[in-house]
């Protein structure tokens, strides 16, 4: 059954285009913001400790589930920033607001990433030496 704008369900040269432009999103993020930089460094670093460890799988998917969260946060952020910088030409506390509320949710769920990653992490190590 097709839409009433006679459009097929999935258009493949669509759904192609709109991952090239994440894809874009995520390369600029990348270029142009240093703590998205840091979190996906991060990132690739828990994995690998992860694996060096043996955490099991379950507590790797938890894993996957935190940073994927920080991660996308983060874009999120730059997106809220730059959205802001687009309609605020001037100074605005009101502008600021936003942009550090924005800021302060990738930061309040870092921290839970960390917390997370600490309850998962630390039992492990401790193995290591005891």
């Amino acid at each position: 059954m097709a839409s009433k704008n006679n459009r097929p369900f999935v258009s493949w040269t669509r759904l192609k285009k709109s991952f090239y432009y994440a894809c874009k999103g995520i390369q600029h993020t990348w270029k142009h913001e240093q703590n998205f930089r840091i979190h996906v460094l991060v990132a690739a670093a828990v994995f690998i400790s992860a694996q060096l460890l043996q955490i099991p799988i379950e507590q790797q998917a938890v894993l996957a589930v935190v940073i994927g969260a920080v991660i996308g946060l983060e874009l999120i952020n730059t997106a809220v920033e730059h959205l802001v910088d687009l309609i605020v030409q001037t100074y605005d506390e009101r502008a600021k607001v936003i942009k550090d509320a924005a800021a302060g949710a990738v930061f309040v769920f870092a921290l839970t990433a960390v917390a997370t990653g600490a309850m998962i992490f630390i039992p492990h190590i401790i193995k290591l030496f005891f």
